[in-house]
């Protein structure tokens, strides 16, 4: 009777573990920026509530992003990152959005751009 009872409490262990595990999702987002402060801003914006884990790389403008799927979901911390002014692969910021980051954030400045060694800004795309 015990070995029955342990073997129907493991089985459920384990579908819960799994069911949990399968709400985890973990995307990586190609965000422009230029300094520290685009860091601190970018990480703050995409760290809504669900999400476990964010980590925006200065260099390759990767942004990893842990979060709960029935929490939060990735379009919502796209919109976030939007409205910090900075923009995501595939959906840029308003111009009244960008306009809000510091003057030496201006990351779609190609003098700015210049200065950190970089070359044209990673998102862009043609506005219609």
């Amino acid at each position: 009777m015990k070995k029955i009872t342990y073997t129907l409490i493991a089985a459920v262990l384990i579908t819960l573990s799994a069911t949990a595990q399968s709400k985890i999702t973990k995307i990586i987002l190609e965000v422009d920026g230029l300094c520290g402060m685009c860091k601190e801003r970018i990480e703050n914006a995409a760290y809504l509530t669900g999400v476990k884990q964010v980590n925006w790389d200065k260099t390759t403008h990767e942004l990893d992003v842990v979060f709960r799927n029935d929490k939060v979901s990735e379009e919502e911390i796209i919109a976030s990152i939007n409205n910090a002014g900075h923009d995501v692969k595939g959906s840029l910021a308003s111009a009244e959005q960008y306009e809000q980051i510091h003057g030496c954030c201006r990351f779609r400045d190609s003098n700015l751009r210049s200065k950190y060694g970089l070359s044209e800004a990673l998102c862009t795309e043609e506005k219609k």
